[in-house]
């Protein structure tokens, strides 16, 4: 036998001295902890359908997501709908959770990991309640960091502790449980087709409205009416971000509608008028840090069928409800001729 065949045969018996001893400390790994492999809330997957009431508390405030017959709503939005995929989601990603490996129980570790209760100082985990419509309690934990790649699994993993423990788990599997509502509710509002607008105006204070204008449906071209001598616009686009800022209107946050009041004084009013004769008023109002907005849907006199069924259904879908809407949006519905128009030299 060569020396180089000798070589070979060492390093082989080495590597294979090496995989055993690792395994058997997997092994027993596996045998020291029973846990490890097996479901974190075992009944759950069985009784996702039970699911009545699911709420998030971290440093951002509680969530509360009811179910009901009609779907999946969220209480402090006072009951607007939330994404169906989205709430049964995240209780089957709960019910899907495994103990994947042990990690600390040194409580001075947790902030690390995200796992100090929630309402502690400098806290960013979450708590997760899942109950019955009895109120019995389905699954709770403590919800920390993620872990995108878990070695051994096709999946990731998420740190987590159930409250009250001391002991900190690497699961696998993964839980989204956002603490902003708008990551749960039904974000899209309406969407009505730039192209369909015929006349925009902006009431400002002091009769200073904004009026944008086209001549008809096919042409490209959004005027800005009432630009006084040696002024033109800032921004050449302006005109038809105003004009069309009514297609795929998204919300923040929603409210009943007598939830958010919308006073005299620092309210704005944008009307809208398509060319088949629906008319939308919409009016904002910043308060609270947030820009807050209720629609008005009607049919002027003389329009066709099709804009007075448009106009009922869209009405009919807003009617109870203002929302929280993104700054850039509540801006093109409120802006001011100054805001939109320059010397010329």
């Amino acid at each position: 036998m060569s020396p180089k065949t000798i070589v070979v045969l060492a390093v082989l018996a080495i590597c294979m001295t090496i995989a055993a001893g690792t395994s058997l400390t997997l092994d027993r790994g596996a045998r020291l902890d029973p846990l490890i492999g097996t479901s974190v809330f075992p009944e759950l997957l069985d009784r996702a359908n039970d699911v009545a009431l699911v709420t998030v508390e971290s440093n951002l405030g509680k969530l509360s997501l009811d179910r009901a017959a009609s779907g999946w709503t969220l209480r402090e939005s006072d009951g607007y709908p939330v994404l169906p995929v989205k709430a049964r989601g995240a209780v089957l990603d709960i019910g899907s959770l495994r103990y994947h490996e042990a990690k600390t129980k040194r409580p001075e570790k947790f902030a690390k990991l995200n796992l100090l209760d929630f309402n502690a100082e400098g806290s960013g985990s979450s708590r997760v309640i899942l109950k019955d419509k009895s109120g019995a309690t389905l699954a709770d934990l403590i919800v920390g960091n993620s872990k995108f790649n878990l070695p051994g699994t096709t999946t990731g993993g998420v740190y987590i502790r159930l409250p009250g423990k001391d002991q900190a788990w690497l699961a696998q599997g993964g839980v989204g449980f956002s603490g902003v509502a708008s990551d749960w509710l039904e974000p899209k509002v309406f969407s009505i087709a730039g192209h369909r607008i015929k006349r925009t105006e902006i009431r400002n204070p002091a009769n200073e409205s904004v009026v944008v204008t086209k001549r008809n449906p096919k042409t490209l071209v959004y005027t800005l009416q009432g630009v006084p001598p040696g002024f033109k616009l800032r921004y050449a686009e302006e005109p038809k971000l105003i004009a069309t800022n009514l297609e795929a209107v998204e919300l923040e946050d929603a409210r009943a509608a007598k939830a958010v009041a919308f006073p005299a004084q620092g309210t704005r009013q944008t009307v809208f008028q398509t060319f088949n004769g629906v008319q939308v008023i919409v009016e904002t109002s910043k308060q609270d840090g947030g820009n807050w907005t209720r629609f008005d849907f009607s049919a002027l006199p003389g329009s066709d069928a099709a804009a007075v069924e448009e106009a009922r259904k869209l009405s009919k879908r807003t009617q109870k409800w203002v929302y929280r809407i993104a700054d850039f949006r509540a801006a093109r519905f409120t802006k001011t001729m100054s805001e939109l128009i320059a010397p010329s030299q």
